[in-house]
């Protein structure tokens, strides 16, 4: 397809005079044209991670895939699946990130359905079902009866795989139910319903948010009917901060009959860890005890505590 560099440029200009410049996804429109700059601006590696994740997961090829883009913003990720084969459908609560997303798929002539929509108004009745489903930098902008309520809705309608980008809270301060997390701040109470909109990388509206432990939210999705929830350090986000985490949770069939007496604890019911600063101490402490600790001596004190054990 022969572009017209010159007009996609003003038609981008237009865009931006209307809507503010692209904050976030740099896109590729023609030779020498992209939305933020000809150099990396920040979300590449993230690009890559997810891609790499959906490549990996169906075979190799995302031809027929059917995709559901969670909060799109301005439809990179929506974009690049729809490049590779997919079937995208791309739900975004921003008119301003719509447009120049529609804008990326006509200069790159893909058929991306990009809707104009809220999350938490997702359902299987209106959007059908996906193979993938991507909730990339939402869930933490969620407060807790919404992310409870959009949890579920991603059960029902994802029929494979999940991918999450999302912040996690390390501390665990507030119970919600049987789940454990932060509260962070996404407005201030007296802002405007406009103030709340331009602030593009806060909520639609609610003024706060829940981030779950990494514990919390692995159970949640196990819940849903995750059979499998993995966290992907490969392709590597050299920059990624210690409380976001990447997952891919899959849906399978429970696996039963092992060849050993059954685990005590069903698979989906993670617990609780404690905090990274004490896991660090403790392991620290069982460091120095191996080292002082001679072989003979540790095996002997093994063998003590097991007898301990199984005679309580």
């Amino acid at each position: 397809m022969t572009v017209d560099v010159a007009a996609v440029r003003r038609e981008k200009e237009e865009i931006e005079a209307r809507h503010g410049p692209w904050t976030a996804h740099n896109i590729r429109l023609a030779d020498g044209l992209y939305t933020i700059s000809p150099e990396p601006a920040g979300d590449e590696v993230k690009l890559r991670r997810v891609t790499q994740l959906a490549n990996d997961v169906f075979d190799g090829s995302l031809s027929g895939v059917r995709v559901l883009d969670l909060a799109c913003l301005e439809g990179m990720y929506s974009l690049e699946l729809a490049r590779r084969g997919a079937d995208v459908v791309a739900i975004e609560g921003r008119e301003a990130n719509v447009e120049k997303a529609r804008f990326a798929a006509r200069t790159l002539g893909l058929g991306v359905d990009f809707q104009l929509g809220d999350v938490r108004d997702l359902s299987r009745e209106r959007h059908g079902e996906f193979d993938l489903v991507l909730a990339l930098g939402i869930l933490y902008h969620l407060d807790a009866d919404d992310l409870f309520s959009v949890l579920e809705r991603i059960g029902t309608v994802t029929r494979r795989a999940l991918v999450v980008d999302t912040g996690v809270g390390s501390a665990g301060t507030e119970s919600f139910g049987d789940y454990r997390g932060i509260r962070l701040v996404e407005h201030r109470a007296d802002s405007t319903a406009e103030e709340r909109l331009d602030a593009v990388w806060s909520s639609l509206d609610n003024l706060t948010a829940v981030a779950l432990t990494r514990p919390s939210l692995e159970r949640a999705l196990a819940r849903q009917g995750f059979t499998s929830v993995l966290e992907c350090h490969v392709p590597a986000e050299p920059a990624k901060e210690v409380d976001r985490v990447t997952l891919l949770a899959l849906k399978g069939a429970p696996v039963g009959g092992l060849v050993t007496p059954p685990p005590a604890a069903a698979s989906g019911e993670v617990p609780e860890r404690p905090p990274l600063g004490r896991r660090l101490e403790a392991s620290s402490a069982v460091r120095v005890v191996r080292y002082l600790v001679p072989p003979p001596l540790r095996a002997a004190l093994r063998r003590v505590l097991g007898a301990e054990t199984r005679r309580h």
